[in-house]
């Protein structure tokens, strides 16, 4: 089998038809997971979201549920893989994984200066998508700065009661 970064330099997911490419990916994500390599797996998670591959990021997040399904103590450790500040074809994303736009969750998180004043404040929000063990979280950025952003992840989680 080749390596994570020859296979990301030479494939061919941007044809959601190649089937081989799509076995070759599915292949290399059940190394990934029973390496328990989370920083390799958001590469290649990555790596479709950018490029739109989204038929490959399909099979990529069905293997993952499957694996997070396992019974505890089992398989991977929870983890979440950053995304970005923005997703190209953010519609399709949000579509294939189906986001429930009802925050599930939401926490503040702040920064301080050497003041001890707020300097910047993320809003973090939780969504359900179709998979009962991953979730789309959003830290919305403000500060005092006007630099404003959102960053995605996205988060693996074994135990989803209550997230």
């Amino acid at each position: 089998m080749r390596s994570l970064e020859e296979f990301l330099r030479n494939n061919s997911l941007h044809n959601p038809d190649d089937i081989d490419s799509l076995l070759e990916a599915a292949e290399i994500t059940r190394q990934l997971i029973s390496c328990g390599l989370e920083s390799e797996l958001c590469r290649l998670i990555k790596y479709t979201v950018k490029n739109g591959c989204f038929e490959a990021f399909s099979w990529i997040m069905a293997i993952l549920q499957e694996e997070f399904e396992q019974p505890e103590g089992t398989g991977m450790k929870d983890f979440s893989c950053e995304l970005g500040r923005s997703i190209p074809h953010y519609n399709e994303f949000t579509r294939l994984l189906h986001v429930d736009f009802n925050v599930i969750g939401n926490d503040v998180e702040k920064t301080f200066d050497d003041h001890g004043e707020v300097r910047s404040f993320f809003n973090i929000s939780k969504y359900r998508t179709a998979y009962n063990n991953i979730f789309l979280v959003t830290e919305e950025n403000f500060d005092l700065e006007d630099n404003d952003f959102i960053l995605y992840k996205l988060e693996f989680m074994r135990d989803n009661r209550n997230k």
